[in-house]
């Protein structure tokens, strides 16, 4: 079962893509550790940028008496308050390290603007984009899945995974602000994620580790059927 979360195949090609080319930037000195731990707090903005494509898309082809222009904006909302919150926790704990990156946590907007300019950042964050793009595009688009979900239960699929992805990254950036191993302290936090994006994606239809997860999950209330769908939404 490990076998099929690890080795590379057409499911997780595009982890181990960011994988390889996140760890060549931090060997050839392009990047270090403070820019790779905040690119993936702002890929949280790209992956709820793309989740609005994707209530609009389960809205137009599967739920079209969704109120989405309401939706939307509320996601928008929500959405952006979580990341802000979470956002200040993470600019606090550089407030005080050793690196003291930030002066304010609490000044946002002047934070990540500080932080857009770190070395190799926009690099970065365009290889995010363009792997959130091609997601939604050949996982979502391609495979019709806007029409396995209402524009609800799209709402809220991403917060279970990027609650996991931000507490990962806060509590590596306890390591990383009181840290001067910066090489040593990026590929650790590339592998942590990569090992979280391997298992989210081994959650697939038809796949051995699904099937393994819903048969420990079963408790006689939920239905197995419920329970998949629950899952495969969260990791989708």
């Amino acid at each position: 079962m490990l076998r099929s979360v690890f080795i590379p195949n057409k499911n997780n090609a595009f982890a181990w893509a960011n994988v390889l080319f996140l760890v060549l930037l931090v060997v050839i000195g392009e990047i270090d550790a403070r820019t790779i731990l905040f690119a993936y707090f702002l890929e949280t903005i790209i992956i709820g940028v793309f989740n609005c494509f994707k209530m609009y898309a389960s809205y137009k082809h599967n739920d079209t008496t969704a109120k989405i222009w309401q939706l939307i904006p509320f996601f928008i909302f929500h959405y952006g308050f979580f990341i802000a919150v979470q956002s200040v926790f993470l600019f606090a704990i550089f407030s005080f390290g050793k690196h003291s990156l930030v002066k304010e946590p609490f000044s946002i907007i002047e934070n990540y603007n500080t932080v857009i300019h770190l070395d190799g950042m926009l690099i970065v964050i365009g290889l995010f984009t363009i792997t959130q793009f091609l997601k939604y595009l050949f996982d979502f688009s391609m495979m019709k899945k806007y029409n396995e979900y209402k524009v609800n239960e799209v709402m809220f699929k991403p917060y279970a995974r990027i609650f996991i992805q931000q507490f990962t990254v806060i509590l590596a950036g306890f390591f990383i602000a009181f840290s001067n191993a910066s090489i040593v302290a990026a590929i650790l936090l590339i592998i942590i994620r990569a090992l979280v994006d391997f298992f989210l994606v081994a959650i697939r239809e038809n796949s051995i580790l699904l099937d393994y997860i819903v048969e420990k999950s079963y408790d006689g209330k939920t239905s197995k059927e419920d329970l998949r769908k629950q899952l495969l939404l969260m990791t989708e």
